[in-house]
């Protein structure tokens, strides 16, 4: 499956998961209305059902009527079966989708399964968010009819019908075999048709809608303490290397990436936890947490694929600066904090064979370029006041 994640409304991939309930009243109304027809339906029927509107996303297969998105076990009920190329037992992460193929008889399409829930699901409790369907390859359009809304239909209409049903595109590709013309409603929410030049005749149809169906059940967040939580250790002493992931922080010890539980047991309190009381599966959020009197803000993630409360996020990186007040405080392993002389640290990252990378008045310091954003140290050097001494810290471990 080529994966992707949704990056809008539905928010912004393998262990099992709770099981979801879909709620898809338009499916089952497409599906009733189908039923009737399937088989042995006039085309006034078919195009009744279809309707004239391309933002229905609804597509009639072979006497079949799909509306998308539709739940995966109303599509497989049409008669689709997973392509044996594909993994029956793939999980599908929060709030991503991907591409899937599925066969019936000699025809096979591309689908885009999803997930919009807060926890990871299978195949049989994912949606189906799209299909293409390829007329010029995968579809043998002598054996089965795909229509559209407005009566368009594959292998016989032309660039003229479809502009006559549906109007002006919203954008059209110039290719050499042929012509895409898009009409898109929203992000995630389009349909391509592609019309061939050597018969100028529609032969290939990609129509999308990630939408967020009507009563979509989203899961529940499980009670439990996930093992990477109660599997979290906390340090006894800070190491020798500045790279090591324990870190002293206001007084206490942590070993990056830490659990919220860990601060909050040191009597840090997250601030208006009732408005994020969890995190989806692979999800990350932004909280304010206090202590002495002192309000940080954090970026917290959950490293696990189901939804989880706030305590069982991550802490993945901590910063003090100059401007901070002191009671913050904090230090890293090799008992570097502010102040720290920018050539002895360049000096000691080369004696452990780190890379030392200087842009403008930061000094960023890395295992190797594998880690660059993902483990490392950076210090800001404030030049109207020495630029050469540490003027913050940062610690970020993943």
């Amino acid at each position: 499956m080529r994966k992707k994640t949704l990056a809008m409304v539905l928010t912004a991939c393998m262990m099992m998961a709770p099981v979801s309930a879909f709620a898809a009243d338009a499916t089952e109304e497409a599906a009733a209305e189908t039923t009737e027809a399937a088989g042995e339906a006039t085309d006034s029927e078919i195009a009744e059902g279809l309707g004239d509107d391309i933002y229905s996303f609804s597509m009639e297969f072979d006497g079949q009527i799909m509306k998308f998105p539709m739940t995966y076990q109303d599509f497989v009920g049409m008669g689709w079966e997973l392509s044996s190329r594909e993994d029956p037992d793939m999980k599908i992460s929060t709030n991503s989708y991907g591409f899937v193929s599925f066969n019936k008889g000699k025809n096979s399409v591309s689908a885009e399964v999803m997930n919009l829930g807060i926890n990871e699901v299978g195949l049989e409790d994912s949606l189906i968010g799209g299909i293409t369907v390829d007329g010029s390859y995968d579809i043998d359009l002598t054996s089965v009819s795909v229509k559209l809304p407005g009566g368009i239909e594959l292998g016989k209409s032309t660039l003229d019908d479809i502009k006559a049903a549906y109007g002006d595109p919203s954008d059209t590709y110039e290719g050499d075999l042929y012509t895409k013309v898009t009409y898109e409603k929203d992000t995630y929410q389009e349909v391509e048709l592609s019309v061939f030049k050597d018969d100028n005749t529609l032969k290939k149809v990609d129509m999308e809608n990630l939408e967020e169906p009507e009563g979509y059940d989203k899961g529940a967040v499980s009670d439990e303490v996930p093992d990477i939580v109660t599997s979290y250790e906390t340090p006894t002493a800070l190491g020798d290397d500045m790279l090591d992931t324990a870190v002293e922080y206001m007084g206490d010890l942590y070993s990056l990436p830490a659990p919220v539980s860990a601060f909050t047991a040191n009597g840090w309190e997250i601030q208006d936890a009732e408005d994020t009381p969890y995190v989806e599966g692979g999800g990350i959020a932004f909280i304010d947490m206090m202590k002495n009197n002192q309000s940080i803000h954090f970026s917290v993630y959950n490293e696990t694929e189901n939804a989880t409360a706030l305590e069982n996020c991550f802490v993945r990186e901590l910063s003090f600066a100059t401007y901070d007040p002191e009671s913050i405080a904090m230090k890293l392993s090799g008992d570097i904090t502010l102040g720290a002389d920018k050539a002895e640290l360049i000096k000691m990252a080369d004696e452990k064979g780190y890379i030392s990378e200087e842009n403008d008045d930061y000094l960023r310091i890395y295992p190797n370029k594998d880690s660059k954003i993902r483990n490392y140290v950076e210090f800001w050097f404030n030049k109207d006041e020495d630029s050469t001494k540490a003027a913050s810290i940062t610690a970020h471990h993943e």
